[in-house]
């Protein structure tokens, strides 16, 4: 999820009056938090973090991604959208502001911009998370797949310097990818194998771009994939 950049910055600009804890910048899979800890708020100021849950082996598995403006852990007004099992990891470097929940919300009684901030910062992820409910249960593999990609292209996508289309900024293996869809990593390669037959995408294990972007997003709204091209997958 990206919070729009003008959001973001009067968000950020508005946090510069709030006593912060520390600034940290981190890099690619270092710990932002390794559990909930209350009191604690923290705010991606550049660059991504993924909110994973942690299997038995010790392993990652990423549940969700956010970009610039993002708030996570202990959000002010008593907000809860995470388990508290949940840990947050840079993706890619990243710098990420901690702050003190409570100085959050003192500031917020005095600072109209910093209230309107937060409110509209919630509204975003809230509507992400109820839409990301909603097509995990009644959505097709494919069109999860093809809004996940949008998504992601949403963060920053620029030029593909690989040919026609626009790279996916977001460094994200089959894996993760299969993780945000909640689906297996087999089918999800399936379905990325044929939607670069279709010349849609374009990847390798460096880098993906989008070629057709029109295309992948009529995907989202038509679920257009014919039938035929498709293999035959079970329903995870």
């Amino acid at each position: 999820m990206r919070v729009p950049d003008a959001l973001a910055t009067r968000l950020l600009t508005a946090l510069q009056n709030v006593p912060m804890i520390r600034r940290r910048t981190l890099k690619d899979k270092m710990l932002v938090y390794e559990s909930f800890m209350p009191g604690k708020t923290y705010v991606i100021e550049t660059g991504y973090v993924r909110v994973v849950s942690t299997e038995a082996s010790g392993r990652y598995v990423t549940r969700s991604l956010f970009g610039s403006g993002a708030i996570l852990g202990d959000l002010p007004y008593g907000l809860t959208t995470f388990q508290n099992a949940e840990s947050a990891v840079a993706n890619g470097t990243a710098t990420v502001l901690e702050l003190d929940r409570v100085s959050i919300e003192r500031a917020s009684q005095a600072d109209a911009n910093l209230r309107q901030g937060l409110l509209e910062t919630y509204g975003h992820q809230l509507h992400f998370l109820d839409r990301r409910l909603q097509w995990q249960l009644t959505s097709p593999l494919q069109r999860r797949v093809a809004m996940t990609l949008v998504d992601l292209m949403c963060f920053e996508g620029q030029p593909c310097s690989h040919g026609v289309g626009y790279i996916v900024d977001v460094r994200m293996t089959h894996e993760e990818l299969a993780e945000l869809v909640v689906a297996s990593r087999p089918n999800v390669s399936a379905i990325m194998k044929t939607l670069r037959g279709q010349d849609i995408l374009s990847y390798t294990r460096g880098y993906v771009c989008v070629r057709d972007l029109d295309a992948l997003s009529r995907i989202v709204t038509l679920d257009s994939i014919p039938a035929r091209d498709l293999p035959n997958l079970s329903p995870r």
